[in-house]
Order: structure tokens, then sequence, then C-alpha cells
């Protein structure tokens, strides 16, 4: 029987479609073509091609061809029109595949919700494809009025399912994010608008960037450009976004009847470019134009009547001059949404390279009321944690702090019934009083506005011993001092403004899991703690260089950070994904460091001495372990002595350097009461210890030993079975149990970033235990739900709770049998929520 909510994949149609909207081979025909010629057929479809083939290259080109015939003709093979409208025509191919209306609200089919966000949302805006629709629904409609009471509900660049259990649910329980940067969080539509009203100050950070020349985020910004389109710098988007304001007041004169019948409209896009062409007329309602005010409402709307009308007039030229607009949003689209293209955490770091964000991120008001849901007289979100990164200066976190609160505050009474005089305070105390005096807008059991908590995450920073005398007397010496400035400003902040212990509740470590290993925040977080910031999260077994290596990242967090019950992991990916998927999506042979991999052995060891029925893969393993250790100590060491000596990577490498002066004494290594623990920390352990912590101290600071670790090695993906490597996994998840640390699970980001093609795949459904996907003998681990950056992956939180449900009901499960699997996920993220208790 087949299943009718079974996830169906992107038509090739769509895949061509979406492909027409953003591809910079279109652009460029585009861009040598009069706008009242017709594209050369010949000329698109090879452009198209070659965009598309890369990822479609396991199907024949009669695939590719039939589907092209179909989207000129859909009705007939064969047949052609006179007057073929392009744009009109992959924007009505692409709504009839993945939205429908149903009571007067456009969604998602459930069945199409992973192409659309996987195939569709990562290329283009969906903006135009919600006109689309509304064009085809006010057809025939005599006037339209703007603003009336809009035939669809919309505000957002996010479509999702609309299903009764689900709508009902979230109704009564609210959505609980637990896992969400706030720097990252606005959706490109949002960006593009401030672009194209203020192009050079929107551009300039990027700009400034791209000419520093060697500098990693610049080389890794340039590959980005580069791989949207290979003509693409700081100069050609500028001129890119100019053209697309004149293109975009055009059009809107044109969809509100602006222009003049005997009116010259643009001829190409080099005119519009040099500035030859005619001026757009001015609009004759205000509200059209660009401003602090324009919304997404409004670039709906027009695009919606434009469409509308292009389809009784049937103009080519305006046709061509939407397409070229959408093409230039889309282009830049790429910039700032990771593409379905885009694999790993390293092309997922370079969209926030860019700074394109930047100015829109400044403030924060709107991207809590996103959250809230524009719709809604209750907020669909009940607790959220928002995370953003510690400054090097008293005065930089009081700026964001400020920021982020007056934004807050400011959500608060533009959703609450009650009035408030303002909501601009002089300076961060003012604002905090005014928030402890807002509290009667949030009462505890209240929906009517999401709950907000800050959680500051350090950052993690990239390492290399080379050259010698520059990196510093022990491992990750520069990033120590940096982590050290940044905890010590953030608790004088927490010091001079006490009253941000109500909003500021916990701490958490982010970015390239290549980059830093757990040890190096130990401190920092145990000094954190001591201060009061008592709930903890980290990073985690999300992208790894082998599957052993993500199974070590997340037992060294748990273990040297000491994550016990209520803290929680981010991700943890390599403990759930299927090892036989990731054994055949990843190469054979894999290229790792030695250093890394002595460490990946010695936790696949230790996990496998824990395991059932395991004694003959951890004999060999220790075998492997113990020849490899010995080569890069320099001297024969036993894996219980490696063991002992790793198990003390916590301890602070400054007090351990100092410690081994024989007139350290711990009593006196600092003035601070705070810091003091640490270097007790450090003497206890020589006390007990003290060959333990010397072999530490060479594994901190001996150069030959770098050297020897930093050396690469060929291992094979299936270094064990998947047996051995499910055993792995399980011991693993017994230690998670045993702790009760909640894993934070990210549906979106980890399909964009590990190795799933879609989400009836994601691990997630392992950890919930669903037939099919539990593996015997998993233990019973507790999972949290967050979308991580929503403005970098398009989505948000309630995108990520249907894309789980659709992957449930996709399954066979039905609509009740799927929530029940499901709920528990959010329900942990209020149970285990870092909010301080009211």
């Amino acid at each position: 029987m087949n299943n009718p909510t079974a996830e169906r994949p992107c038509t090739v149609h769509g895949l061509i479609s979406a492909t027409m909207l953003s591809s910079h081979r279109v652009l460029g025909l585009i861009k040598t073509t009069q706008f009242n010629r017709a594209l050369d057929e010949d000329a698109l479809r090879e452009s198209v091609y070659l965009t598309y083939m890369p990822w479609a290259a396991r199907y024949p080109d009669h695939v590719f061809g039939q589907s092209w015939l179909w989207l000129i003709n859909p009705r007939q093979i064969g047949e052609r029109q006179t007057k073929l409208l392009w744009t009109t025509t992959v924007l009505d191919a692409l709504a009839d595949e993945f939205l429908e209306s149903r009571h007067g609200k456009l969604s998602v089919r459930l069945e199409k919700f992973g192409p659309w966000h996987q195939t569709v949302l990562s290329r283009i805006s969906g903006l135009a494809i919600q006109a689309s629709v509304i064009a085809r629904m006010t057809d025939g409609l005599e006037k339209w009025e703007y603003p009336a009471q809009p035939l669809i509900r919309r505000a957002s660049p996010l479509l999702s399912p609309q299903d009764a259990i689900i709508e009902d649910y979230i109704e009564r329980e609210g959505l609980h994010e637990s896992h969400l940067h706030l720097n990252g969080s606005t959706h490109a539509e949002i960006c593009w608008l401030r672009a194209l009203r203020s192009p050079h100050t929107e551009t300039k950070d990027f700009e400034k960037l791209w000419k520093i020349g060697s500098d990693y985020d610049a080389i890794k910004t340039r590959e980005l450009a580069h791989a949207v389109d290979p003509t693409l710098n700081p100069a050609e988007l500028f001129r890119r976004l100019r053209v697309a304001a004149q293109l975009r007041q055009w059009l809107i004169a044109a969809a509100i009847n602006d222009i003049d019948p005997d009116a010259d409209l643009p001829t190409g896009y080099s005119d519009l470019e040099s500035g030859k062409a005619p001026f757009p007329p001015p609009l004759s309602d205000s509200r059209w134009q660009l401003s602090d005010d324009t919304c997404l409402d409004h670039e709906i709307d027009w695009m919606a009547v434009l469409l509308n009308r292009l389809k009784d007039a049937r103009s080519s030229t305006l046709d061509r001059m939407l397409h070229c607009y959408l093409v230039l949003q889309n282009q830049y689209y790429r910039l700032l949404v990771q593409s379905e293209e885009q694999f790993g955490f390293d092309q997922f770091q370079k969209m926030t390279f860019t700074k394109l964000r930047e100015p829109t991120e400044e403030k924060f008001f709107q991207r809590f009321s996103a959250m809230h849901g524009h719709e809604n007289s209750f907020s669909r979100l009940g607790y959220l944690e928002g995370r953003i990164a510690p400054k090097t200066t008293v005065e930089d976190n009081c700026k964001l702090l400020q920021a982020v609160l007056s934004g807050y505050l400011t959500y608060l009474v533009t959703y609450s019934a009650k009035d408030s005089s303002s909501t601009k305070a002089a300076s961060l105390s003012s604002l905090l009083a005014q928030l402890d005096s807002s509290a009667d807008f949030t009462p505890r059991y209240s929906r009517q506005h999401h709950r907000l908590t800050l959680v500051f995450h350090f950052i993690k920073k990239s390492w290399c011993p080379y050259p010698l005398g520059k990196a510093g007397p022990y491992r990750f010496y520069k990033l120590h001092r940096d982590l050290e400035l940044r905890t010590n400003v953030l608790l004088e902040t927490l010091r001079r403004w006490p009253a941000l212990h109500k909003w500021v509740c916990g701490i958490d470590a982010a970015g390239n899991e290549l980059f830093t290993p757990p040890e190096v925040f130990a401190t920092y977080y145990r000094i954190c703690q001591r201060a009061g910031l008592t709930r903890r999260s980290y990073h985690a077994g999300e992208d790894f260089p082998h599957l052993l290596t993500g199974l070590r990242q997340i037992l060294d967090a748990l273990e040297l950070l000491d994550l016990r019950s209520g803290d929680r992991i981010g991700h943890g990916t390599a403990m759930g994904i299927s090892p036989q998927l990731w054994i055949e999506r990843m190469p054979e042979k894999l290229i790792v460091k030695k250093a890394d991999w002595m460490l990946d052995l010695l936790s696949t060891w230790r996990l496998l001495r824990h395991a059932e029925n395991a004694t003959t893969e951890a004999y060999r393993i220790e075998c492997e372990l113990a020849d490899l250790a010995g080569y890069i100590f320099g001297s024969d060491i036993s894996c219980a002595a490696l063991e002992r000596a790793m198990n003390f990577r916590y301890l602070n490498p400054h007090y351990v350097m100092e410690a081994q002066e024989t007139s350290w004494r711990w009593e006196t290594a600092t003035h601070s009461d705070i810091w003091m623990e640490e270097a007790r920390l450090v003497h206890v352990a020589i006390s007990t210890n003290q060959q333990d912590v010397v072999r530490l101290w060479n594994w901190l600071s001996d150069k030959g030993l770098w050297i020897r670790g930093e050396e690469t090695m060929e291992v094979d993906a299936a270094h064990l079975n998947s047996a051995t490597f499910i055993k792995i996994q399980q011991s693993l998840m017994t230690k998670v149990s045993e702790r009760g640390v909640v894993i934070e699970t990210l549906p979106s980001s980890n399909v964009r970033i590990s190795q799933y093609h879609s989400y009836t795949e994601h691990h997630s459904l392992r950890w919930m235990r669903v037939p099919g996907f539990f593996i015997a003998n998993d233990p019973e681990i507790m999972v949290s739900l967050g979308s991580d950056d929503p403005g970098i992956f398009a989505c948000d939180l309630n995108s990520e709770f249907y894309q789980l449900y659709a992957a449930l009901r996709a399954t066979g499960l039905g609509d009740k049998s799927a929530l029940n699997y499901l709920a528990p996920l959010n329900e942990r993220g209020r149970q285990y929520r870092f909010h301080a208790a009211l």
C-alpha cells in the first residue's frame, strides 16, 4: 500500500526551476540580452543544464530533456507558446509542486517539506513562489487593495505544513528553543531589503574583508563568493544591488500602474548598471517605497500583483525584468544561506565570515518578533535560549547586552495589550530596571510572549605549532590567553550589573570542532560555574574527520568539562548517525593527524572496554594505540599510562607550566580567589600523580612531540565494522545517560553539515526509538530540539519540529503516534531549560 505521507523528492523540473532563478550562468545570459528580447532558448537551456548537472549527474540526459520540455509546456509536450513567460512559468511550477492553500493559509505539502527546505530554500528565496500562489488566488479581482485583509496569512520567508494535530499541540504547549545563535538568525530576505536601500553601507565590511589578502576569513569569503559566481567581488556585488533596486522600483510601478503608457522601459541590464537607463517613476503610494518600515509582506504583495497582471497583459519585457531581479536576489541569497550543494562545517562557516548580516543584526527586535510568529496572538515559542559571544571589553559586552535586551523589551511591549511610555533606556542599568518592571507582561505560564534567556558561547579557534617559535609555550597558548580575558571581562560585566544574572544563565563553546578540542575550555567552564553561570552546553560530534573523532569529542566534552545532570551537548551527530551510512558516504581512505588519531584510538579503547562482547576489538585498538603513542611521545608508553596522563587534560596549562618550577607555590600563584582553585587543582594532581602530570606537560609543550603529532596518516573510513561502531556509540550513549546530560538535536544543521541527504535519515529518529531506526541495546537518552542558525539554514524551530514530524509520518506512522514520539524532544527543552528560576 502506498504511504501518502512518504517523503517525495524534488522533481527534476523543480530543480530546473530553482536553477533558472539562481544560476550565475543564467544571470550572464540575462545581462547580455536586451529586456525586450526573449532569451535564446538553447543558450538558456545550456546555462541551466551546466548548473544542474553536478547534482544530477547520475540521471541520463533525456531526464533533463523531457523535464525541460514539460516545463515549457506541461499540458502538451511539443506545443510551443507564442509568448513564453519564463518567470511565471518556473514560479508556477514550483508553487504547484510544493505549496497548497488550505483554509485561507498557504502551507507546504507535508510529503514535500524535506525537499522544499533542502532543495528549494537552500537555493532561492520562497517569497516569489508564495506570490505566485497568491496571484492565482486573486486572479479576476478587479482591484488589489493594500493594505487590505490578506487572503493569505503570511509574514515570513518560511512556510511549513499545516497539520491539525501539530497546530493544536503548539497552541497548547508552545515550542521550546534550546539552541539558537542570535547572530545568524536573521533571514536573508531581510538583509536583502536593507542592502537594496543602502548598498554601500551594507557591503563596506564585506569589501574590507575581501582586501585583507591571506587572512583566513578573507580567503574563505572569496571561496564562497567565487563558488556562487566566479566573477563576483565587492564591486560587482555593489553594482548588482544598485541594478536590483532600480528594477524593484520599475516593477512595483508597473504593478500599481504608475508607469505612463508612453514611457520607455529600461532596455537592458547594462543601461541600468551604467546609469544610462531612464530613472524609475516615483511611486504614487509611499508605502511601497524602500524604507525602514519595508517588510516581507510588501515584497510578496507587489510581486503577486505584478504576476497577476503579467498573466493578463503577457508583457515579456516585464517578465524578463522580474527574472533579472529574482536572479540577482538569489545570487545574494546564496552568500547568506547554506546550499544543499555545500557540506560540512567549513562551508557553513563561510556564511558567517562575509559580514553581510552584521549591519542588519545590530538590532534584535525584528528577530524576536519573527520567532513569535506574526499571525498569532500567542507566541509559538514558549522558552527561547539565545546565544551570543562574549567580548573583550566590559563596554562592548554592555553594548551587546543593551542591544539584545532592548530589542526584547520592544518585543514584549509590542506584543502586549498594556501601554508603555518608552522602550528606550539610557543605560544598561535602566534597561534592566525596565525589564524587571515589565515582568507583568509575561506571567509565568503565559503564552503571550516567549521567555528569553542568554547563553554566552566561547568561540573555537584553530591552533598551529608552526612556526615553532611563535606558537607559545604550550598548545593553544593564544586561545587560552584570549579565553582568560573574555572570561574575566564577562565576570566583571556580571559584577557591575548583578541584575544580568536573571538574563545571562549559561555558557557554551561553539565553532569548528576541527579547530579546538573540549579540554581547552575546561578551566573557563569551571571559572564561570564558580561565578554562578552553572548551566553549561558544548558543541560536539557534528562535523569530524573520522567517526571515531566525533565520538571522542563527545566523550572528552562529557568528562573533561565534567558535564552533569541538565548540562547539554549540542548536536552529538557522531553518537547517532548510522555507521554504515557514514562509511558509504565517505571516501574509503581518510587523512588524519597522528596526534588526533592517537586520541581517537584512546577514547575508542576506553569505550570498547565497557562494551559487551568487544574484547577482541578492544585488544586490536590497544595494540595500535600503544604503537602510535610510542612514536608520538618518542618512547614506549603503555595505554594505561597514556590514559592517566590524558585524563588530566582538564588542568589549566598555565599553572601546569608554572608548577614545573620547584619554587612554585599554588597558594601564591594568583591574587584572584576565583582563579585560586585552578592552581590548587594542579597542586593536587602533582601531589598524587606527578609522573602523569609530567607526561601531560610533555604533551602540552614538547615541540618535537608537536611535530610528530602533526604528521598525517591514512586510515580507513571502515577502520572498524559497523557492528563495532554501534557498540562504541552505545557505550558512549550509556555515559551520556548516566550523567543525565541532554543532547540538543538540530535537524537542518545536521542535514546540511553531516552526511544526510534527507530528514528521513536523521539520527533523531533513532534517539526517539522509532521502529526501524532504533537499534537493539541503544540506551535511552534525553534529547531536546533547537534550530541553531535559522538565517543560515533558512529554518526556524517551527520548521524543525515539522521536519521531524514529516520524517516520522514518512515511516508510515499515524499523526498521533508521530506526535507521541516527537513531543518529548520539545518538552525536554522546557524541562531542562537554562532560564533563571522565577
